[in-house]
């Protein structure tokens, strides 16, 4: 091989020969010119010629939390020499995440020089369940100076690993189903969802499969399709549940396992992305008791805190045998109870403790229980009127009892109304400085006077929507500057037309008869007129539940005798306590009349409502300036600034409405302790 080079440069060595040098020092020669030339050759290719080159690089999580923003920060640089013109870097997001913005996202360039350097961020959450991987994709489209052809780069690809689903998904599920042998026996269960994220969760869904022998008969809320709840936006720290009833057919094998799960996914590009599934099991015993439950005479009742509820425990023996000496327990369990409230007339409270407990002694059906026979024990027990919860979980309020027989238990759990207010007040100087006031203080005849008033919403134990506050303007109240720290304030300076029931639709019209054991809208509204028109039967304190019970058919039996002329004398029966053709014609009489608002109206539209407002964080704030100015009428009077304040929202957690009222504000504003006197001058 040697001696092959040796003849290919022969030439080349014998030319340097001729000048003198040897044979030796010739190829020596030689060899160096070549390494030369192929050094010089290379420095042409690789600094001379023009060359494009680019360069990515991605800094990343390798882990994220489900629902957690995840950032990536990436940085393009050119390692050419050529000048790149409008390069495009493109990110491409992986499926199931929620960027900012679309799954390509595009951030453009005007040039990109040799050596210079671009960085970028983007942002996405990650869906999916615990352990699966998230593909991400970056590259660069750009031309070459004085070209029109456009250049992909290669594409950087890297990975992130969902590190955990926090959303908590829990099956309360009893440990014991009951299965009798000769009647169908009724079974309930509860999912439970809690989300700790800061963002809220769109679009997710809770699916259910139940054992094929369990009959659903209905759930809290409705399922929306198959076994299918449509939770819709989980909001941040927020929590939820579902209540699912049914039953096991009668004869029913006992000791048999049955495993109920539930899945929670989110919706996302067309499909049902999961993020948790959970699983739990009962087990079927043959009962020896069947239970039911009443809270103020109805099976499903939903409380108001400070309300005194009235229980009725019921209790029966299924068994062939007849049983004896028995004793019944029921445990109180929430924070909502007030136990120093506890009346048991028949039944002992074990000091200190939540326990309630009776026996044979005062109730005979616990000394001797035939077959087929049943009992009754009761008990009054007060809610707590300003209970603050102490975190998030105690939010989705419910009171639950256990009744303990024979060995045998059931858990009852009733939903409680969010504990909501509305706090207005007034100052001339206010403390947080929200405007400047001016004008003489006490007020003067004629005279300007400009005031602050302070609207807080207070919303401790559930979600609120459709929040709305409302006051109507006295005469000589105009509005100025307002605030808001959510929704928008409006104000009606012209005459307008109130509703008398403000919380009723002005639309809204009654179309059927009405009566007792009924539940609805309709029989809120109903309500919510009679406590209006007959407040001695139907007082403010007793909420509107919706459900037509023995309060409101006394209350319409009042309702129908005032108005006993356009109601009862053409009929000529007695007030039957049902909403028959002429009470509704009087009742939509009564929707039909209006008032003119000939000083105005303020609305503050908020939506949405947190629970733990004003307990957790601070509540709800708006603020708005008023300029009052008094006539010669009020001269030596305390004098009206702004009307009682009213806020109505539904709840989410019960569905039912809730309004409630904030006191009016006058001239001497109780808030502001620099106002000693309001006497108008």
């Amino acid at each position: 091989m040697i001696k092959g080079i040796k003849e290919k440069v022969q030439p080349i060595v014998s030319s340097f020969r001729t000048w003198g040098a040897s044979e030796r020092m010739a190829l020596v020669i030689t060899i160096l010119s070549v390494v030369l030339i192929l050094i010089v050759f290379l420095v042409i290719i690789n600094f001379l010629l023009p060359k494009t080159g680019v360069g990515i690089s991605v800094l990343h999580p390798e882990s994220a939390k489900a629902g957690e923003e995840a950032i990536y920060t990436v940085t393009v640089e050119n390692t050419g020499t050529v000048v790149l013109e409008k390069p495009e870097l493109v990110f491409h997001y992986p499926t199931f995440s929620l960027p900012e913005g679309t799954l390509y996202e595009r951030k453009e360039m005007e040039t990109l020089y040799p050596g210079e350097k671009q960085t970028f961020i983007f942002k996405a959450r990650l869906f999916g369940m615990e352990g699966e991987e998230r593909k991400f994709e970056a590259w660069l489209n750009y031309s070459k100076e004085g070209q029109t052809k456009i250049i992909r780069s290669e594409s950087a690809h890297f990975t992130t690993i969902i590190s955990e689903v926090p959303i908590d998904l829990v099956l309360d599920i009893p440990k014991k189903a009951p299965a009798h042998p000769k009647e169908e026996s009724e079974f309930v269960f509860r999912i439970r969802y809690f989300s700790p994220l800061e963002q809220s969760i769109p679009d997710l869904k809770l699916s259910v499969d139940f054992p094929s022998d369990f009959n659903f008969q209905e759930s809290i809320p409705s399922m929306t399709e198959g076994q299918e709840f449509g939770i819709g936006t989980l909001e941040p720290l927020a929590a939820g549940s579902v209540e699912i009833t049914g039953n096991f057919p009668a004869g029913y094998e006992t000791g048999k396992e049955l495993e109920f799960s539930a899945q929670l996914s989110i919706s996302l590009e067309g499909e049902d992305v999961l993020l948790k599934k959970e699983s739990a099991s009962t087990i079927t015993y043959e009962p020896v008791f069947s239970f039911s439950q009443k809270i103020n005479n109805q099976e499903r009742y939903f409380a108001y805190s400070g309300e005194k509820l009235y229980y009725e425990i019921y209790f029966r023996n299924i068994q062939e045998e007849p049983l004896r000496d028995l004793s019944l327990t029921t445990v109180l369990e929430g924070p909502l109870f007030d136990l120093e409230t506890v009346d048991a007339p028949s039944g002992v409270l074990t000091k200190g403790t939540n326990f309630i407990s009776w026996d044979g002694e005062k109730t005979p059906e616990l000394r001797y229980l035939t077959p087929g026979q049943e009992g009754k024990v009761e008990f009054w027990v007060t809610l707590k009127d300003d209970y603050k919860p102490k975190d998030i979980s105690e939010t989705n309020a419910l009171i639950s009892n256990r009744v303990i027989l024979g060995g045998f238990e059931r858990e009852f759990r009733s939903r409680v109304n969010s504990l909501v207010k509305i706090i207005q007040e007034g100052y001339f100087r206010d403390k947080d400085g929200f405007f400047e006031n001016s004008g003489p203080q006490p007020p003067r005849v004629a005279e300007a006077t400009q005031y602050t008033i302070v609207w807080k919403i207070e919303n401790y134990y559930n979600w609120l929507e459709d929040t709305v506050v409302k006051a109507s303007l006295p005469p000589g109240v105009s509005i100025g500057s307002i605030k808001s720290a959510q929704g928008e304030i409006k104000v009606s300076t012209s005459p307008a037309v109130i509703n008398p029931y403000p919380d009723i639709p002005t639309t809204f019209r009654f179309e059927k008869s009405l009566y007792e054991g009924l539940r609805g809208t309709e029989v809120t509204y109903l309500q919510l007129i009679l406590k209006t028109e007959v407040p001695r039967l139907y007082p403010a304190s007793v909420p509107a539940t919706g459900y037509f019970g023995p309060t409101t058919r006394e209350a319409l039996k009042g309702f129908q005798e005032k108005y006993k002329e356009e109601i009862l004398d053409p009929s000529g029966l007695p007030a039957s306590g049902q909403v028959d053709e002429l009470t509704r014609s009087k009742l939509n009489d009564l929707l039909a009349k209006v008032a003119p608002a000939a000083f105005g109206e303020v609305t503050w539209e908020v939506g949405k409502v947190k629970p733990g407002t004003g307990a957790l964080e601070d509540p709800l704030t708006a603020a708005f300036q008023i300029s009052f100015t008094p006539e010669m009428s009020q001269k030596g009077k305390i004098a009206t600034l702004i009307n009682e304040a009213r806020i109505s929202a539904k709840d989410q957690w019960t569905e039912l409405l809730l309004s409630t009222n904030g006191e009016a504000i006058d001239t001497t504003l109780p808030h502001d302790p620099t106002v000693k006197d309001g006497t108008i001058r």
